[in-house]
């Protein structure tokens, strides 16, 4: 009876009116979330009338807080529907729309026509190499593909078996036979039973679509086998055969021409947003703070719905009647406690069309209620009904560095404890003001199981909590409105939460404009990228329009994402970007979704690749040494160290001096074959090769030869273990086959130089300025900066995975120690003794030191995923005993990796992670050192 009332207190005129808001803010924000999901509203589906209800409420129910509040109109594309021209023959004979054939949703409109030829499931899946293309021509053609995927009931499958595989899915599969450079996509569904009508599915309606890039249709069992059983074959049969032996099946049918047209048309319905403004006061009321939240949710389910199947009312309480309610809650809290202090014009706006892509939110930056240069700020309330344990996260905070302080103090007030984290970019409304340049933060209780499903109804909400957030958004509003204006911060590449892929596969840093996803234009416009991250350096910019990636047109945002998902982090793709009506092909190397500097890179090769050199060397393995898997023994002989990976992770760089004697050369081992081949001349002394990136066409090494062709006398040992630092080491360039090209020449030492394996800056040790520090400069020499400052030796530098970061070794002498450093130091020498591993942003900032053990610690390469450092070091040893540690990123204790007896150091990851190349003495005699390489065992 209650749920009956309060509908009629909602619909049309007449009715009773909705009492006034309740002063307590946990009353004021169970009324409204009531309202707005009580199943009169229908879920408040985009374009429906449960939407318009929900808008008529608003307006009501803001203009009590802020007189005038109204609303702001717009259309939103929310679907397709049915056009008249949709057609489909076989050899002359028509076939019914809506009985033999149905368009899909995202289907290209136009024409097609050509020979059909059956494709399996129309999958490529190159990881796990299976290609249903492979060997099929269909250029030109329809193809006919199998919904799903090989083995849906199989646990054992490899796609799976358990649930859908990415292979599966529909966008995917069109965007597959796009690029193979088919005509039309036919799709068909096995019957689950016999009992199961044979007809097509209907066509989805609801959604902001973008089109494939070829027409996609659906046509049932019985039509799909007619066309087979032309060419002597049994649709049943071929699945079986596929799903029994998981080897694609392919099939040309030049006896099946098929033709047709599909004819689909936009579907747009009038929306609004609903808008109150609160004046300033005072100097500051030429400025403005935005506070919104969506009032939009999913209707009945369908596209968006966790349970897409169920047709049933998605209340949408937490999402987000409840950022609605504490929003207007808080408002009206605000407005008691203001005085007669300067303070700035408040707008309050309620969203919708966010669950089509934050539709709302997007439209009033373009056409605000007050200027978007004046708005200093925007807080957004998106599912704050549900807070557990007094906590609340304010995502968004590193937006502006007053924001901390301020959501703490506002916290404290309300009795909650406000976890602030991230940059402005995420998957709501605060998304398009803090890509127009606005700082933002965005309020949320945190996830749940009911988010996006029939179950997210009131009675789930904790009302006290809402309550809290309600007073908590008055507190932030006040001291928003009449404080010091908030400092925008542009985002770094760590993202908090998803942005162009949904958290799948390579991160690439872009910022996608939401509302552009209809544009007939095509391509995925960005309303910006990513400070510091892979789109970022390749150069990619706000306002662009990406049309390619990795050789593959991208007409839609799932384009571009089915590439992000191909392609792992640290590889380097092509990027097709269109600005100002010209086209640009750029280089970025893409990274890791998670925190800063969690890109890991790896090779271009499609599928995991094990080294095949070398010989079995498990009996090597302390038992102890439980990272360390199906070892293997690269050389044998003399001093081989210092081994690095190319950029494809099938060759290694590494310096030999030969058993006989000799100096230190370079040479190339194909870790196929197990070729070795040296590559510098002969001449002088070389160290510290490393592969060019990203093709690897050439390595840099530092050589003495231009100072003498003889090799340098070895150290003065007199005052102990000491490294020369032999004046004539100078870098040079090297590709195979070709002369040594020198790279930025100075007197004195310049060496130990490594390669960004995104952009390919170099970082190296030199003395250019008196002391050893490191110095990045680009590959071609311009851009030289200095990167370490302090006195004491700073070298063995490496970039992290996504090159934000640099780890290195250094010392940090002082007094007697200082001077003993540089007394040597000008007899170009230094005492390795005592080396600590460090590492900074790749701009020099938050320089930490990760190891403070007195110890020789050198070599230090990131781990795979940026978590940590592994690096050789003596701790606790006698001073030649030397195992590999590994530290975290943030430093603290560190775990011993290697125990055999003398010497393992300079350990490298192969582009892949997959692999852990590293010098050592065991096995050998006489001390030789030999490189080995292992699996790594995380």
């Amino acid at each position: 009876m209650v749920r009956l009332l309060l509908a009629a207190s909602l619909v049309g005129c007449g009715a009773a009116p909705e009492p006034a808001l309740p002063t307590p803010p946990t009353a004021c924000f169970e009324q409204i979330t009531r309202a707005l999901a009580d199943d009169s509203m229908e879920g408040r589906g985009v374009g429906t009338a449960g939407l318009k209800r929900a808008g008529d409420y608003l307006v009501s129910r803001l203009g009590e807080v802020l007189p005038g509040a109204h609303r702001q109109g717009f259309e939103a594309t929310v679907g397709v529907t049915l056009g008249e021209e949709n057609t489909l023959t076989s050899a002359g004979t028509p076939l019914r729309v809506g009985a033999d054939f149905n368009p899909l949703g995202f289907s290209s409109v136009g024409a097609f026509d050509g020979e059909l030829v059956f494709v399996g499931y129309g999958i490529r899946a190159e990881p796990l190499g299976y290609d249903d293309y492979a060997g099929a021509d269909v250029r030109g053609k329809v193809v006919l593909a199998l919904r799903y995927e090989p083995g849906e009931e199989d646990a054992e499958s490899p796609f799976d078996g358990k649930r859908p595989s990415r292979w599966s899915d529909l966008r995917r599969k069109a965007l597959v036979a796009r690029e193979a450079g088919a005509a039309a996509l036919v799709m068909v569904a096995a019957p689950r039973s016999a009992d199961e009508p044979d007809r097509p599915p209907p066509l989805r309606t609801g959604g902001p679509t973008s089109d494939a890039g070829l027409p996609v249709l659906q046509t049932t069992w019985s039509t799909a086998s007619a066309w087979l059983a032309k060419g002597g074959h049994d649709l049943a049969a071929l699945r079986a055969e596929i799903d029994s032996k998981y080897a694609p099946r392919t099939v040309a049918l030049p006896a099946v021409h098929l033709a047709g047209r599909v004819d689909l048309r936009q579907a747009v319905a009038a929306v609004h947003n609903v808008i109150g403004v609160l004046p300033g006061r005072g100097a500051l009321a030429g400025e403005t703070v935005v506070v919104g939240a969506h009032y939009d949710h999913l209707g009945f389910g369908g596209r968006g719905s966790f349970e897409p199947d169920t047709k049933a009312i998605h209340n949408g309480a937490d999402d987000n009647a409840s950022g609605v309610a504490a929003m207007l809650c808080g408002v009206d809290t605000l407005r008691t406690t203001l005085g007669d202090e300067a303070r700035r014009t408040l707008v309050v706006v309620a969203f919708t069309a966010e669950e089509i892509g934050l539709g709302g939110s997007s439209w009033y930056t373009k056409n605000p209620a007050r200027p978007m240069e004046d708005t200093v700020a925007m807080i957004n309330l998106d599912m704050v009904g549900r807070v557990r344990d007094g906590k609340l996260q304010a995502l968004g905070a590193d937006s502006a560095p007053e924001w901390r302080a301020r959501l703490a103090a506002a916290g404290e007030v309300s009795g909650l404890k406000v976890e602030g984290s991230g940059d402005g970019y995420g998957p709501s409304d605060q998304t398009p003001f803090y890509a127009a340049g606005v700082p933002v933060v965005h309020l949320f209780s945190g996830a749940h199981t009911d988010y996006h499903t029939p179950g997210d109804d009131a009675e789930a909400l904790n009302f006290e909590g809402g309550g809290r957030v309600a007073r908590m958004l008055a507190h932030l509003l006040e001291s928003t409105l009449t404080g010091s204006r908030p400092t925008y911060v542009e985002s770094t590449s760590g993202p908090a939460m998803a942005g162009d892929s949904r958290g799948y596969g390579a991160y690439l840093g872009t910022i996608p404009d939401y509302s552009a996803m209809t544009s007939a234009e095509g391509g995925v416009l960005l309303s910006g990228v990513r400070k510091g991250g892979p789109a970022d350096r390749a150069g990619v910019r706000a306002k662009d329009r990406i049309r390619g990636m990795a050789g593959v047109e991208v007409r839609n945002l799932y384009d571009m994402t089915f590439v992000l998902r191909d392609h792992r982090p640290g590889e380097t793709i092509e990027v097709l970007v269109e600005r100002a009506g010209a086209r640009h092909t750029l280089q970025a190397t893409l990274g890791r979704r998670g925190k800063k500097g969690a890109a890991k890179p790896h090779h271009p090769t499609s599928q995991p690749w094990s080294p095949q050199a070398g010989e079995a060397a498990g009996a090597l393995l302390d038992e102890r040494e439980a990272h360390l898997a199906d070892l293997r023994q690269l050389t044998f002989g003399g001093e081989n160290a210092e081994a690095y990976f190319s950029p494809d992770g099938r060759k290694l760089v590494f310096q030999r001096t030969p058993a006989e004697g000799g100096c230190d050369q370079q040479y190339v081992l194909d870790l196929s074959t197990g070729e070795t081949t040296q590559l510098s001349s002969g001449k002088g002394r070389t160290t510290c090769g490393y592969f060019a990136y990203p093709k690897g066409e050439r390595l840099i090494y530092a050589t003495t030869e231009s100072g003498d062709a003889a090799c340098p006398p070895p150290p003065d040992r007199s005052q102990g273990y000491v490294w020369p630092l032999y004046e004539s080491f100078e870098m040079v360039w090297h590709a195979p086959g070709g002369e040594p090209r020198p790279f930025l020449p100075s007197p004195g030492y310049d060496a130990e130089a490594t390669v960004c394996m995104r952009d390919g800056r170099v970082v190296f040790t030199s003395v250019r300025d008196g002391d050893l520090e490191l110095y990045i400069a680009n590959a071609d020499g311009t851009g030289l900066r200095r990167f370490t400052k302090t006195p004491g030796y700073d070298g063995g530098a490496f970039f992290t995975p996504d090159c934000s970061e640099i780890v290195w070794r250094a010392s940090r002498p002082k007094g007697k120690a200082l001077a003993d450093y540089r007394a040597l130091l000008a007899r170009n020498l230094v005492r390795p003794g005592a080396l600590e591993i460090f590492i900074a942003n790749a701009d020099g900032g938050d320089v930490r030191q990760l190891t403070d053990n007195g110890a020789a610690n050198f070599g230090p390469y990131p781990l795979p995923d940026a978590s940590g450092v592994v690096f050789s070091s003596n701790v606790g040893a006698s001073p030649r005993e030397f195992d590999l540690h590994l530290v975290g990123r943030d430093g603290g204790a560190t775990e011993r990796i290697t125990y055999a007896p003398g010497f393992d150091g300079f350990p490298m990851f192969s582009p892949d992670g997959r692999w852990l190349v590293f010098a050592s003495n065991r096995g050998g005699t006489d001390h030789q050192t030999n490189l080995f390489i292992a699996r790594w065992k995380p």
